[in-house]
């Protein structure tokens, strides 16, 4: 996670780290006040940016808050052609980003829980 997060809500930090995770160079960001989209687009204050090592960032796409769910991952999929053999469509982008976003969820609740179980056997330890 890194501090470019930090203006993200909980959910849009979820959709950043599955997004960085699937590709390094992609990021999902909430734009600067003054930001040239933001007073083309003020409602969509969020943005998907490419960052490709030795040449500049843009811009991909601009969505707003309500859309900080598995359709921007949806999205993501649909573009990339390199990794899914062609062109998916919508509704199998859309069930990828489902399950993706699924296993992480269960994935992140099975970590919490062996965290808590980990201190728990360790605070028995020393008492």
């Amino acid at each position: 996670m890194t501090f470019e997060h930090l203006d993200l809500p909980e959910k849009g930090r979820h959709i950043a780290k599955i997004l960085s995770d699937y590709d390094h160079e992609l990021h999902l960001v909430k734009l600067p006040p003054g930001h040239p989209f933001i007073a083309e687009q003020p409602d969509k204050p969020y943005a998907v940016i490419h960052r490709p090592i030795g040449l500049p960032e843009y811009i991909i796409k601009v969505f707003p808050e309500s859309m900080l769910d598995e359709r921007i991952l949806a999205q993501v999929f649909e573009w990339d052609t390199s990794r899914f053999g062609g062109k998916l469509d919508k509704f199998d982008a859309l069930g990828h980003a489902r399950f993706i976003l699924d296993e992480r969820k269960r994935a992140d609740e099975q970590e919490e829980l062996r965290e808590k179980m980990k201190y728990t056997l360790n605070k028995r330890r020393w008492e």
